[in-house]
């Protein structure tokens, strides 16, 4: 979503729509694919990413990736009456 060259830091975003097409290794190629094009193509040292509290299954994907969580903004997103917490994570080069 947003490069900046001369800090060489990215931000990404992901995202695998229907149902039925997950789980079938989609999001793991797209997320390698576009970390190899940061770090490699981009040259970036740092891509970051944010994910809600109530997606565990992307935070425990992200995790399983490499990326770690640095950050949380609490309560910043409403979703059908209810506050989420939106939490920040990263992932460096040399990781």
């Amino acid at each position: 979503m947003d490069v900046e060259t001369v800090n060489k830091i990215g931000t990404l975003s992901i995202f695998v729509g229907e149902e039925k097409e997950r789980n079938k290794g989609y999001g793991t190629e797209a997320l390698k694919l576009l970390l190899d094009y940061g770090f490699n193509v981009l040259n970036l040292n740092n891509i970051n990413l944010s994910v809600f509290s109530f997606n565990k299954r992307a935070i425990d994907f992200y995790k399983n990736i490499g990326f770690k969580e640095y950050g949380v903004r609490h309560e910043s997103y409403f979703l059908n009456g209810e506050y989420h917490d939106e939490i920040f994570m990263e992932i460096l080069k040399k990781d």
